[in-house]
């Protein structure tokens, strides 16, 4: 409490300064000086502004991008194919891959299709899991991406 009332009394000894000056100023230069404050102020704001509208826009470009990649990706993952890797099984290398890259696979096998669910914040992440996947043989049937709470969630069918 008492260094909140220091930092009033500092405040309005401040103020009392400024009032002093202004009431020496000739009405001319009070009109000159309160327009000049609010020019600095606004030009202030504006210019946060513009800085700030600046970066939200390169931000949604870039997103827009890598959404651009995700979709060419999806239109196209039924024809990426590969050699396939004869020695380890379908399950073996989505772990290996996944391994590789960071990520954590929940698979399910049914029948010859495999079942798996991978989440991370970052497109450029599942879009290079899917390709190192075709890389090896894999062929993605299905492919359906949700954007969660910051998380990017890929659902695949693999054969």
């Amino acid at each position: 409490m008492k260094a909140m009332q220091n930092l009033q009394t500092v405040l309005d000894q401040r103020l009392e300064l400024i009032s002093t000056y202004f009431d020496r100023l000739t009405p001319r230069d009070r009109v000159l000086a309160i327009f000049l404050l609010i020019f600095v102020l606004v030009s202030s704001i504006g210019a946060a502004l513009w800085y700030t509208h600046a970066a939200a826009e390169k931000q949604q470009k870039r997103v827009n991008q890598l959404k651009e990649t995700m979709t060419w990706m999806q239109s196209n993952a039924v024809t990426m194919k590969s050699s396939s890797d004869g020695q380890l099984t379908p399950i073996e290398q989505i772990q290996r891959i996944a391994q590789q890259q960071g990520l954590s696979v929940a698979s399910q096998q049914n029948a010859e299709q495999i079942q798996l669910v991978v989440s991370h914040a970052n497109y450029v992440v599942l879009a290079n899991f899917l390709t190192q996947l075709t890389q090896n043989g894999l062929n993605i049937e299905k492919m359906e991406l949700v954007s969660d709470a910051g998380q990017i969630k890929l659902s695949a069918s693999v054969k």
